[in-house]
């Protein structure tokens, strides 16, 4: 079950570093979202993601996200 989270944890990491990148090289879109970092689309994954928002200060929010059909809460900034 580890291996298995590991291996999912990894995944989704380089399909949001993916998107980040095609996100920001699109031409013609006037303010791309970078995301961050994800988390659980969960009560405790939206406030973890809120508190980091906070934290990293103005330009960051949370929003959500669908990677591989599956919905996350983000960290995000323009």
């Amino acid at each position: 079950m580890k291996t298995t989270m590991k291996r999912l944890s990894a995944g989704m990491a380089t399909a949001v570093a993916a998107t980040a990148v095609a996100v920001t090289l699109l031409p013609g879109v006037a303010s791309a979202q970078v995301i961050s970092r994800i988390y659980s689309y969960t009560s405790t994954g939206a406030k973890q993601c809120n508190s980091d928002a906070n934290m990293a200060g103005p330009g960051y929010y949370c929003t959500t996200t669908k990677i591989a059909g599956t919905k996350f809460w983000a960290l995000a900034h323009a």
